[in-house]
């Protein structure tokens, strides 16, 4: 899920856009999402058929269903991602400009997958979990804030990209 921030970000950033083309880009991060997203319900589920403990399917997919409290943000968390990413059907309706700004909605959901992950970790004692979560922080963190300094987030002009995206898009739908 951290790889399918970084690419995201990399792709607004637009930092390897001399060496990569950008529909390689987004096509490289639409399949990191999906492979993480894919994983993360595998997770989930992967507790109803557990031996030791009783999961119900309630208490796997929702907050208030009883799961302990370092679930919790994971349940949260998946949640909201899965709902950025079936917005991706809508995304025609309501253009690409605003399903991009509720797409910003990925970032606290990873935040909270993050904190699920090193919270609820058996791994307690070993240090390398938690620099691997600080890594997986910091990394996007980094990312988002070149996003916001660079020139390109203050334009005011619209971002040709875009675009790009939605005549890319059109011709997905078309076939």
């Amino acid at each position: 899920m951290a790889a399918t921030v970084i690419w995201g970000l990399f792709l607004i950033t637009r930092l390897p856009e001399r060496h990569i083309r950008r529909q390689t880009l987004y096509g490289g991060h639409m399949m990191l999402a999906i492979l993480a997203l894919a994983a993360s319900v595998v997770h989930a589920q992967v507790h109803y058929f557990r031996h030791d403990a009783y999961y119900a399917e309630s208490k796997i997919w929702l907050v208030w269903g009883g799961a302990k409290a370092d679930v919790l943000p994971g349940i949260l968390g998946l949640e909201v991602l899965l709902l950025v990413a079936f917005s991706i059907w809508f995304q025609r309706r309501v253009g690409y400009r605003r399903w991009h700004r509720f797409h910003w909605f990925a970032y606290p959901g990873f935040v909270l997958i993050a904190v699920h992950s090193a919270w609820a970790s058996r791994e307690q004692h070993f240090g390398v979990i938690w620099a691997a979560m600080a890594a997986a922080m910091f990394v996007p963190l980094a990312l988002f804030v070149l996003r916001v300094l660079s020139p390109a987030g203050r334009r005011d002009e619209a971002d040709p990209w875009f675009d790009v995206v939605e005549a890319f898009e059109d011709g997905i739908y078309r076939r």
